[in-house]
């Protein structure tokens, strides 16, 4: 085979895999694409005789629902409740702001814990519309307020 001849089929070789790969981009583009961002953990002073830790959390936010952010918290907690079988626990807020829309709002839960992270309750979805949105994690202790950024669909 001369070299202008294989130069030749190289290039036919090389358009058709970009055709190939050209009809498959369509198909991922109908997926469905999520947004996960953790929220930096907030150290609190928790509800006992000698409790202390920390929560986090995550939320996502998907395409497929715009506006809205799912979120979860869990908490890490040492010492001593003050009601025996009893997991240290504090009550946590997410403040949230969209940047964008000026939209504000929040939500809360109890949250407990031992040295395992334990999730607060299933999770939850916030209305906060499309655009960027802050994030404050704080608790009803005494405690480092912890905040990020989302960007919503």
């Amino acid at each position: 085979m001369s070299l202008p001849t294989l130069g030749k089929s190289i290039a036919i070789t090389g358009l058709a895999l970009a055709g190939l790969f050209g009809a498959a981009a369509p198909a991922a583009a109908d997926q469905t694409q999520d947004r996960w961002v953790n929220i930096p953990a907030t150290a609190t002073v928790a509800h006992g005789l000698a409790c202390g830790g920390r929560i986090g959390g995550v939320t996502v936010a998907t395409d497929a629902l715009p506006g809205l952010v799912y979120v979860r918290l869990n908490g890490t907690f040492v010492g001593v409740s003050s009601t025996p079988g009893v997991l240290c626990s504090v009550f946590a807020t997410l403040h949230w702001r969209n940047l964008d829309t000026g939209a504000a709002g929040s939500w809360s839960a109890d949250v407990s814990g031992g040295l395992l992270d334990f999730p607060a309750e299933p999770w939850a979805h916030l209305e906060t519309g499309s655009g960027r949105v802050e994030v404050t994690l704080t608790t009803d202790r005494p405690h480092i307020p912890s905040t990020t950024q989302i960007n919503v669909y």
